[in-house]
């Protein structure tokens, strides 16, 4: 038996079994009128208010929640968890019922969450794991959570999220008093926090690093309601992405709670949470990067819905400001190609998420540079090399500089001979299967879009765009 076991399982030979990869058949449109675009809700908002919601004394409604992605609805199910109750209802005002209870998923047809929230300080320690899925933002914006509740407390994710760093804010919970142990080399989770913290400590104030990432911080904000006493954050090194943080402080002070940013620092002041009976969620500016990339390479009009207020943008509102650059004529909600192309130059450092779809459209057009967007390297992939290596497979070249890219205009889209890896990032997928859109192409991955946008596909099919699943022979071992 020990033999036939160790023979099926050798990495070579006739007995070799090869999973098989799974992927989506793009072949493009023939259609040419205007294409339906519809925001999603910005995840950054709705997975901040959720946590804000979940620690307010009274109900509050997050409305605009239809087609929310996977990273908003991980936090959603961590916080019931944690024993928060969130009824959804539907576009008439029904309360509609879950799909699967019992494990808490929200329900598709759900246009509003209304959340029962615990209170400052409330939550409770979950039976099992709590599981972030793809979601670095849920992981961190509730490791400062995990480390309040008494007793260990185990936050885990996916292989890709398993794959990033969170050192940072590990450092800074472990200075609160709390015990972490935490995965090593490759796979950095899952953590184990065994709190809660300690004021003695928490007075003494808490060193942070944000030259990487912002999310940290924003988890340092949105506990301060829960905070066993007032806290000094000392922030060490250059800000990125700051405009998130800024969203963190803005949301806290609207649902009632207490944070002052100073010179090098930022003071937390728990307080009990007075917050509006409902906020409505600002579609995600972000996203809009893939409507103005399809209008530039299938140079078709598209109708885009749910873009918000430049204040709801976070840093993409660069988008809208150097559409014109970018040879997007934006009036209104119409996006039209044109031919005014320019060489552009764009600073990323509030807006880095934007790197793959804006690299592609710049190669399209005039060319330029994507800078302040070194922090890129720390996302769901390495997204300056992996951006460089997606578009490759497409003929179009890009060179990585030392914060940012730079890109060579007026290139051609060539239809890849092999399947498109998109590297597990969605934002890459995203990009792959909008290209793949105009050349056609096999993509691999088939559901990395419902991590943001969950009606991504629908939209292109319904513009004419044929997808199909499709599994494709591996050639890794």
């Amino acid at each position: 038996m020990g033999k036939r076991w160790a023979k099926r399982w050798t990495t070579s030979g006739k007995d070799h079994r090869r999973n098989k990869v799974h992927a989506l058949r793009v072949i493009p449109s023939a259609q040419n009128d205007p294409l339906e675009w519809i925001l999603p809700p910005s995840k950054s908002h709705l997975i901040r208010a959720l946590l804000l919601a979940g620690q307010s004394p009274l109900p509050v409604d997050l409305e605009q929640v239809k087609n929310a992605g996977e990273d908003a609805r991980a936090m959603r199910r961590c916080l019931q968890q944690l024993g928060v109750e969130i009824e959804d209802f539907d576009q008439e005002g029904q309360i509609i019922s879950q799909t699967n209870p019992v494990n808490f998923e929200h329900h598709p047809q759900s246009t509003k969450w209304r959340v029962h929230g615990v209170g400052s300080g409330g939550f409770s320690r979950p039976a099992s794991v709590l599981n972030a899925a793809n979601s670095g933002t849920t992981l961190r914006l509730l490791g400062t959570h995990a480390g309040l509740i008494g007793g260990p407390v185990m936050l885990d994710g996916d292989l890709s999220l398993r794959r990033r760093s969170s050192d940072e804010l590990w450092a800074s919970i472990e200075q609160s008093g709390v015990t972490l142990s935490v995965g090593m080399g490759q796979e950095r989770l899952p953590a184990l926090l065994d709190g809660p913290m300690q004021q003695e400590s928490l007075s003494k104030g808490i060193d942070l690093d944000i030259s990487r990432s912002s999310q940290p911080l924003s988890s340092w904000i949105l506990a301060s309601p829960s905070l066993p006493c007032p806290t000094k954050i000392n922030l060490i090194g250059e800000a990125v992405s700051s405009r998130h943080s800024a969203l963190s402080l803005s949301l806290l002070e609207m649902f009632g709670g207490s944070a002052k940013r100073m010179d090098g620092h930022i003071e937390l002041t728990p307080q009990k949470l007075n917050p509006p009976e409902s906020f409505k969620v600002p579609g995600d500016a972000s996203m809009a990067a893939f409507a103005l990339l399809m209008c530039a390479c299938s140079k078709r009009q598209v109708v885009l819905s749910g873009w918000p207020e430049k204040e709801d943008a976070i840093g993409h509102e660069v988008l809208h400001s150097n559409a014109q650059e970018l040879g997007i004529d934006w009036s209104k909600q119409i996006l039209t190609y044109g031919t005014g192309q320019k060489k552009v130059d764009l600073d990323l450092s509030n807006a880095n998420d934007l790197l793959p779809p804006l690299a592609a459209l710049l190669a399209i057009g005039g060319g330029g540079v994507l800078r302040g967007a070194a922090h890129a390297a720390f996302k769901e992939s390495n997204r300056l090399t992996k951006t460089c290596e997606l578009l490759a497979q497409f003929g179009l070249n890009v060179t990585i500089e030392h914060d940012g890219l730079s890109i060579e205009g007026n290139q051609h889209i060539v239809q890849p001979t092999t399947a498109i890896e998109t590297f597990g990032d969605h934002r890459l997928f995203m990009t792959a299967v909008v290209l793949a859109s105009t050349c056609g192409g096999d993509v691999v991955g088939q559901s990395l879009h419902l991590v943001a946008d969950e009606g991504f596909l629908e939209r292109l099919q319904n513009g004419g765009v044929q997808i199909e699943r499709i599994a494709l022979d591996s050639t890794k071992d």
